[in-house]
């Protein structure tokens, strides 16, 4: 028997029966999340039409399993086995293939078809010609090319997607976690999806991409990882998958031997982009890819374009921009090959200046007229900007470190990666305490840490950073910033006495009246309305009068939302109710628009309270609410201080109303609401019939849908984009557009961004 043919079970086929019993170290472990492709892989081999089948799909994801299974299971016939993995050359491929002509329908597998240029595909045409009861399955990273050819696809195992909110029911009902639970069981006979390490499970397996060789391998890890390391390695590009699976053949066992045979088929550039790309986490635009290693955009579009040919990256278009992405198995592999070559460290040196600089460049607009497209930008690339600071970090460069902490301190706070963001915030605030005539950046660091900590429910450790930056400031003589900073202390200490809670709030209205005034008066000014609320109404509507002042100003969208949703709290504590929902339905829109998530979980809780009190028939919406908010302060651990006014008490029994077993299937879905769509699901609900709101007397001309529009135009996008966030199609949004001129009588866009910015002043 030729040596590149592999028999099943490494001897002769038993030809008179037809069928071949292969014995694989891999079919000992159950196929998992395979039952549909299994199925209809199998009814495809039994249909008389079928000559050629082509399983296509990246390396590990289980062609190979898939094919034995479907065979097994069809019961078809199969002449031979062919290992086309090692075959080097065409006259070796072309003996390997050569079998006798059958006397009945049979199968020939030819597994790992990786040589799919034009002889591959021309000795297959020929083969099929001769042999007309001949059929062939072949796997393989590409197509085969060839006449007559059924793809399909072999997609990796679903994962649950982010945020991860499902219940751990749900969470493992998705093969990929199924998969790792199976295989972790087999390294620690005890190990369980539970409520403390399911959403940990759940991203591991999405950063693994649901390829089952990878989900195997990082499963394998358990013998050393914690589940904790292997997902904080996964978070910062660390490797996780070393090592090989003893249960597999060899040329399946590690992230090596399966991605080795594909580097062959890549030409120098191709190659080299490919293991620069390693170091990128969580994908990159296309435009970066150019940037960051000098490429022409058409050299950059060509050498991507042909590596996701070869299954190697995946391509993601949007109508932004055109992102690419590789399998996190390829990814460890190239990072491999970096080291190997020694120069791991200066590729990831290349990565972590270029997104270093993205995050400096970006402190400046995330408070400004385009605040919601560079938020949007640094979520996209969060992955890459965290592991470049610890990259920077480890390579001793604590204090640029430092300050990109400083410039991402509104990303962290809108996007609600709340305890991220303290945490390096600690860590520059300590290394400028040690620098020279850094104080002030010290003080900058510990107000952003409080504040922080502050929405997150600590207020123990939010006063304590506060009075830190107080103090800062005032060693640095600057009494303005230290005021400022005392008034957030007393906002996160409400037994502060109301004679110097007064005096501050004095402060706080002399310092917006200043141009510009710093963002900080402005959540100085929120926080000490939330305060006096109910003791001082007339102080809270000057204090929020303030804080609309500075963001008006400033353009800040995210910041007249707060107010909005401030001011509707100041409604519920006078009893306006019709008031508080006409401004919470304001705010939202303003909150959903740049993709809030840390003060967005009380404003759900309010709206959905103040709709029970009027519609308690809105049952099912209120519940999806209330599931949704719960969901997102979980994974955000937001719980932002000073409190709602809508009373604690209120909301658990409002939350027990929607516990009922009735409810079970519309908490779910909220669960699984993203918190774009969680404020959708509140803005959906009906308004009282009553007047606008007064604060808002202009928004009146507009419906709630041609304000959103009006909102993401004021912010710089485009119809296309436009259409594109909200899910109407292009022609809808440009009639929006043409409506809202209209409306408000004014000839173009620059002058509806103008209306917007005027509408909390």
């Amino acid at each position: 028997m030729n040596a590149h043919v592999a028999a099943w079970g490494g001897k002769p086929p038993d030809l008179r029966s037809g069928h071949a019993s292969r014995s694989s170290a891999s079919a000992r472990t159950p196929l998992v999340g395979r039952r549909l492709d299994l199925l209809d892989l199998s009814v495809r081999l039994k249909r008389p039409t079928a000559r050629l089948i082509t399983l296509v799909g990246p390396g590990g994801v289980g062609k190979t399993r898939l094919a034995e299974a479907a065979v097994a299971h069809a019961a078809v016939p199969v002449l031979r086995h062919v290992d086309a993995h090692e075959i080097e050359t065409p006259q070796a491929l072309a003996e390997a293939m050569d079998v006798p002509p059958p006397s009945a329908e049979s199968w020939l597998v030819l597994d790992g078809f990786e040589l799919s240029g034009y002889p591959a595909s021309a000795m297959v045409d020929a083969l099929l010609d001769e042999r007309p009861l001949l059929r062939i399955l072949a796997t393989g990273r590409r197509p085969l090319h060839a006449h007559g050819e059924q793809v399909v696809p072999v997609r990796p195992l679903s994962a649950p997607p982010p945020p991860y909110h499902q219940d751990v029911s749900e969470l493992q009902e998705h093969p990929a976690v199924t998969l790792f639970v199976d295989r972790a069981r087999r390294i620690i006979p005890s190990f369980a999806l539970t409520e403390d390490n399911a959403r940990t499970v759940a991203e591991i397996c999405a950063r693994l991409d649901g390829i089952p060789l990878a989900v195997e391998l990082a499963a394998n890890r358990l013998r050393l990882f914690d589940l904790d390391v292997l997902l904080t390695r996964l978070r910062d590009g660390r490797p996780v998958l070393g090592g090989s699976h003893p249960a597999r053949l060899p040329r399946h066992r590690s992230i090596s031997a399966i991605s080795e045979r594909s580097y062959d088929r890549l030409d120098e550039h191709q190659l080299a982009l490919l293991t620069r790309l390693s170091v990128a986490v969580g994908g990159m635009s296309l435009t970066t890819v150019g940037e960051l290693w000098g490429l022409p955009a058409d050299r950059a579009e060509e050498t991507v374009e042909a590596l996701a040919a070869h299954a190697l990256l995946r391509v993601h278009t949007s109508d932004a921009e055109t992102r690419c992405s590789m399998y996190h198995i390829v990814r460890e592999s190239g990072l491999e090959r970096l080291e190997a070559a020694g120069t791991l460290d200066q590729v990831r040196d290349q990565h972590a200046e270029h997104f270093l600089a993205l995050a400096l460049r970006a402190e400046p607009h995330l408070a400004g007229p385009r605040q919601h497209a560079w938020l949007d930008r640094l979520a996209t690339d969060h992955d890459n900007v965290r592991a470049a600071l610890s990259h920077l970090t480890a390579r001793g460069r604590r204090h640029d470190t430092a300050l990109a902490a400083l410039a991402l301190r509104r990303y962290w706070l809108t996007r609600g990666h709340l305890a991220t963001g303290e945490r390096w915030l600690a860590d520059a605030s300590a290394v400028f305490l040690t620098r020279a005539g850094q104080r002030h950046l010290t003080a900058r660091a510990e107000a952003a840490r409080g504040a922080l900590a502050l929405a997150a429910g600590d207020s123990h450790l939010a006063a304590d950073c506060f009075q830190r930056a107080a103090i800062a400031h005032a060693e640095c003589g600057q009494r303005h910033q230290e005021l400022t900073a005392r008034t957030q202390l007393a906002a996160a200490r409400p037994d502060m006495a109301s004679a110097d809670s007064r005096a501050l709030a004095e402060h706080v209205l002399t310092a917006a009246r200043t141009s510009p005034a710093p963002e900080e008066v402005g959540e100085a000014a929120l926080a000490l309305a939330a305060r006096a609320r109910h003791t001082d109404s007339k102080l809270a509507s000057e204090l929020l009068d303030a804080a609309e002042t500075v963001y008006a100003r400033a353009q800040d969208v995210r910041g007249q939302g707060l107010v909005l949703v401030r001011r509707a709290d100041v409604s519920v504590a006078r009893g306006d109710q019709e008031r508080a929902e006409s401004l919470l339905h304001e705010g939202l829109l303003r909150l959903q628009a740049v993709g809030e998530r840390t003060m967005l979980p009380p404003a759900l809780e309010a709206r959905a309270y103040l709709l029970w009190q009027r519609l308690p028939e809105q049952g099912e919406r209120i519940a999806r609410i209330l599931a949704a908010s719960t969901a997102i302060r979980e994974a955000t651990g937001a719980n932002p201080l000073p409190a709602s006014a809508v009373p604690a008490t209120a909301v658990r029994e409002l939350r027990a109303f929607c516990s009922g077993p009735e409810y079970e299937a519309v908490r779910r879905e909220g669960r699984a609401l993203t918190p774009r769509a969680a404020a959708q699901e509140a803005l959906a609900a009906p308004l009282p019939t009553g007047p606008a709101p007064a604060a808002t007397p202009e928004s009146a001309r507009l419906s709630a849908r041609q304000y959103e529009v009006a909102l993401l135009v004021s912010n710089g996008l485009t119809n296309r984009q436009i259409a594109a966030r909200l899910k109407l199609s292009e022609w809808t949004v440009v009639n929006h557009v043409r409506h809202i001129m209209r409306r408000l009588d004014v000839p173009s866009r620059v002058h509806i961004a103008q209306w917007v910015a005027q509408q909390t002043r």
